[in-house]
């Protein structure tokens, strides 16, 4: 089913991709202490949102038109003991409820202890050797850069703040 899934979105991408690149209308990206997100919305009608919380616990959706254009929307779940589901959907039934799984702890292993270090002896006085010269370095000579095709053409404002805990970034189309 995932993978019916996985392969309808790729075919939809790929036709759109066919007819060029498709203009990237809002990108947002977030890290909020341990939770962490982003959205996209794309002028082909594609969006696609994801939040991770301080639990590992992943939620989003992913959305498309059809061939009617029809808005087609997907919502999962997904993290350590409940694996993978579908929340809620116009287009699959929903997965079953899951108990979580307690997640496997490994054994704690013995700290190493510290070995018992060697006392100094004392150390008799010698020469000291000659130092080589250094030999120069090589002078810097920077490497030309390519041209470049820029895939970003279009106007839009990008955003971004950091805080203490995290930081946040949203691009949007002019």
């Amino acid at each position: 089913m995932r993978a019916l899934i996985l392969l309808c979105m790729v075919a939809a991408t790929c036709a759109q991709f066919e007819g060029g690149f498709i203009k990237i209308l809002q990108d947002k990206r977030y890290q909020d202490g341990s939770t962490f997100g982003n959205f996209r919305d794309q002028e082909d009608g594609i969006k696609y949102f994801e939040e991770t919380d301080s639990q590992n616990i992943r939620r989003g959706y992913w959305e498309y038109p059809d061939e009617t254009g029809q808005i087609l929307r997907t919502e999962f779940e997904a993290g350590p003991g409940i694996g993978f589901r579908i929340t809620k959907s116009n287009t699959h039934k929903a997965s079953p409820a899951v108990q979580r799984q307690p997640q496997f702890q490994p054994i704690p292993q013995p700290q190493p202890q510290p070995q018992p270090q060697p006392q100094p002896q004392p150390q008799t006085h010698h020469a000291i050797p000659a130092v080589p010269a250094p030999v120069p370095s090589p002078v810097y000579q920077p490497t030309p850069l390519p041209d470049i095709q820029n895939l970003f053409d279009y106007p839009g404002n990008l955003e971004f703040s950091r805080t203490n805990i995290g930081h946040r970034f949203k691009f949007t189309a002019s």
